[in-house]
């Protein structure tokens, strides 16, 4: 009996030193990603595939963001310690005889505000005045055209940018 009482207590007091702060719900806004959709260079309106795409970063230690496949949109985070970040989009087109594989640099600027969301969320970062830079290749790059949607990236609910291939 002793022991269920000292183990009741044991229970009461866990439950007691949590709070709602110490869990970060869902729907509590953090820090967003870049959203990017592909669309047609023909018909600018039009979501396209990138039918085998690859996204690493684009420094000494390359890290693969987003796998080889098959999308019409992606979602990268942006770099909350420096106001830039840069990517490797690699398009790779494979035939009957032959893998060709085909490397645009893009550099995404911006300036950043960090705000204190709470103590279970932490900070959030917001990115302001987003701008992206396609390394051109002359006829080398696969992607196109670079166009911005919204100049801040504070949620995902849409598009940021639209790169035309």
């Amino acid at each position: 009996m002793f022991k269920r009482i000292i183990l009741l207590f044991l229970i009461i007091y866990a439950f007691k030193g949590c709070t709602k702060d110490d869990i970060c719900p869902p729907d509590t806004a953090t820090t967003a990603n870049l959203v990017i959709t592909f669309n047609d260079i023909a018909n600018p309106t039009v979501l396209k595939k990138v039918k085998f795409l690859t996204v690493k970063t684009n420094n000494s230690d390359s890290i693969e963001v987003i796998p080889r496949s098959s999308t019409d949109s992606i979602v990268l985070p942006l770099n909350t310690n420096r106001d830039t970040t840069k990517y490797l989009f690699i398009n790779t087109t494979i035939t009957e005889t032959d893998t060709i594989v085909n490397i645009d640099r893009m550099m995404f600027t911006y300036s950043r505000e960090n705000g204190y969301v709470n103590r279970a969320c932490g900070f959030r970062t917001e990115f302001d005045n987003l701008n992206a830079t396609l390394e051109e290749e002359g006829n080398e790059n696969w992607i196109e055209q670079v166009i911005p949607k919204r100049e801040t990236v504070k949620d995902e609910n849409s598009a940021h940018l639209t790169l035309l291939h």
